[in-house]
């Protein structure tokens, strides 16, 4: 398998030609291939569109289903050492928002995904962030980056989605976070319940790395809590309250309130990845997260490996 995506209580992976392996053990193969080094994914949560792309180049291609809606592409600027920044998400209306960077690497835009239709037209100077791994909030409401800035450090910021629809020059400004550094140092962020940030931050010395978990409210723009890890985190997914998933080497269950490993899948290679820059290092094997249902599933020499946690 060459990506995958969770949708419903399957596993697709579209790069591979929309290969459905069901949690059963079966699968449906489509037969259909794209020739191009695509080598990851995204899908839209209703499952009908998905974004084939080369994660450190600038190629990317649209489809509905198994057709292949358009071509689509990056800023070539410095985008061998970054993943390709692009999301989907579908509106209760039905409408799919494609996001992505098509024409600048600090330039967002929200389209229309089946008609390409760009919804954030405008003239205005952006601010000068290098956009990577581009996430939808569950609802929808906000859309986060966790990209990097010169000199260079990584760095996130997050957008309110209906205000950019209506002023798209929002898109532009500053929406680094208050009271954590800016944004600045971010490795990571994941979306919590309700207007909760989770996030990854590092503190570097001339002879060490501290790693910090904290979560942010979107809503009071302040810090609501953070602790030091044990260990240094990257990707990150939200069980609950309580724990979150870290994918850096391996997946592991952390403590948010304590910063300590409760439980690792030591078998299961998820990649050296901390933030977005990662041209250094060897491509992470495919891995996805179903945060609603809290369950991952990780491409292995043998197969799919499905995590599923259990409630506290």
């Amino acid at each position: 398998m060459s990506s995958l995506c969770w949708s419903g209580d399957a596993l697709v992976d579209p790069v591979g030609g929309l290969v459905r392996y069901h949690l059963d053990g079966t699968l449906s193969d489509p037969h259909v291939r794209y020739a191009y080094r695509f080598d990851r994914a995204v899908m839209s949560p209703d499952g009908r569109f998905s974004v084939l792309y080369e994660s450190l180049g600038t190629a990317g291609l649209l489809l509905d289903g198994t057709h292949v809606v358009r071509q689509l592409t990056r800023d070539f600027y410095h985008a061998d050492t970054h993943d390709y920044p692009v999301a989907l998400h579908t509106l209760p209306s039905g409408r799919t928002l494609l996001a992505h960077c098509p024409e600048s690497y600090c330039v967002l835009e929200l389209e229309d995904a089946a008609t390409g239709e760009r919804l954030t037209k405008r003239d205005n100077t952006p601010m000068d962030i290098f956009h990577s791994r581009l996430q939808f909030s569950p609802d929808g409401r906000y859309l986060a980056s966790a990209g990097w800035i010169w000199h260079p450090v990584d760095a996130a910021s997050v957008f309110d989605v209906p205000r950019a629809l209506e002023e798209p020059a929002s898109l532009d400004r500053a929406a680094l976070m208050d009271g954590v550094e800016n944004g600045i140092f971010l490795l990571s962020v994941a979306f919590g319940a309700k207007d909760a940030l989770v996030f990854v931050r590092i503190e570097e010395s001339r002879d060490d790395a501290t790693f910090f978990l904290g979560t942010y409210s979107l809503t009071e723009k302040k810090v609501l809590a953070e602790v030091e890890l044990e260990e240094p985190a990257g990707p990150l997914m939200v069980v609950d309250a309580e724990h979150v998933v870290d994918f850096f080497v391996h997946p592991k269950l952390v403590s948010r309130s304590t910063g300590r490993v409760v439980q690792r899948w030591e078998d299961l290679d998820t990649g050296k990845a901390l933030g977005s820059m990662r041209s250094h290092l060897p491509p992470p094997p495919p891995f996805a997260m179903d945060p609603a249902n809290r369950r991952f599933a990780v491409g292995t020499a043998n197969g799919i490996e499905v995590i599923t946690l259990a409630a506290q």
